[in-house]
């Protein structure tokens, strides 16, 4: 199984292909990491002065950044006692559970606020 190519296809499956687009890949990212470090308790402040500091910089290259994203997130995760593989594979069952239509109720709202379906580039 390669836990990575099932989750894009079950991705595209269900939100059909703007889910192929790197910005929405991106933005869902964003939106998932932002929720990890809420729920750690990490102060909105401290990820704005992160997301500030961040974009004041040139941008980083695409394949390293998500080498250091992955590391920096296994780190996370055995300092807390988890294992990120077994948590990804967990979820990986868990929103294949959920029906279409709460799917849909949940990226029509994204859309509605701006950040889903954000372009058409891939």
């Amino acid at each position: 199984m390669n836990r990575p190519r099932e989750f894009l296809a079950w991705a595209v499956g269900m939100f059909g292909p703007v889910a192929l687009h790197r910005d929405e890949r991106a933005a869902r990212f964003v939106e998932e990491a932002v929720e990890l470090v809420h729920a750690e308790g990490l102060p909105a402040a401290t990820v704005l002065a992160i997301v500030s500091r961040v974009y004041e910089r040139p941008a980083g290259d695409v394949e390293k950044e998500i080498g250091q994203a992955q590391a920096t997130l296994e780190c996370l995760a055995e300092n807390l006692g988890i294992s990120a593989n077994v948590m990804a594979q967990r979820e990986f069952g868990r929103v294949q559970a959920i029906p279409r239509e709460e799917w849909d109720r949940r990226h029509a709202a994204k859309v509605a606020l701006g950040i889903a379906n954000l372009s058409n580039a891939t």
